[in-house]
């Protein structure tokens, strides 16, 4: 009977008589550089869409549902569904572009034991927001506490997640705790933020 000739691992160069059987660790290590690539890869890829989404103009399906929103000042999800012809995928999509862009706020809300997005236009600054003067006593030692100590980024409990090419809310370019913060301390009014309500909304959905 003849002897089987042994064939080479193309990857360590190590011959073998059953090469199948062969689990080769340098192919592994190979397979893994590769999906870890692709993954990066694909990150990069979300990351470049999302900036396209956050700085393109908008479509004419977009701006129809801005306006749609704007005569509305306020609604929730499921009325607008009733309102335009659009499958509930796509109208997801218009709002998530629409918020992505700053040119509407959406907030989560428990609407009959079940969540829903309630749409809110946005004014201009200049007509939402007047600036109120504040005075600081700059001899106290607390006085940078007493102004900052609110700023969500101290509590925050998403801070290893935020990154500047985060494409989700997890971005002081569009963070929505941030902007609120930002808001009421040029009008001078308090803003506290509930990351554990935050949380808890998140994990329920």
């Amino acid at each position: 009977m003849a002897k089987k000739k042994k064939e080479e691992c193309p990857y360590c160069g190590d011959w073998f008589t059953y090469l199948s059987r062969h689990k080769c660790k340098v192919q592994a290590r190979i397979e893994n550089k590769e999906d870890e690539k692709s993954a990066t890869e694909r990150r990069i890829e979300r990351i470049e869409e999302r900036k396209h989404l956050l700085n393109r103009d908008l479509s004419k399906e977009e701006t129809n549902i801005l306006k749609i929103i704007d005569r509305r000042q306020n609604l929730f999800f499921d009325e607008l569904t009733n309102l335009v012809d659009f499958e509930r995928n796509r109208l997801e999509e218009i709002i998530d572009i629409l918020a992505l862009q700053s040119k509407i706020k959406v907030k989560r809300e428990l609407i009959n034991a079940s969540w829903n997005k309630h749409i809110f236009a946005i004014e201009d600054l200049e007509k939402e927001i007047s600036v109120k003067e504040i005075k600081v006593d700059q001899s106290k030692l607390d006085w940078i506490w007493s102004q900052f100590g609110n700023q969500p980024c101290f509590i925050c409990p998403f801070t290893e997640q935020c990154s500047d090419d985060n494409p989700d809310i997890y971005n002081p370019h569009h963070c929505p705790w941030l902007t609120g913060w930002i808001e009421a301390s040029l009008e001078g009014r308090e803003y506290i933020v509930n990351f554990e309500e935050i949380q808890e909304e998140m994990y329920e959905t």
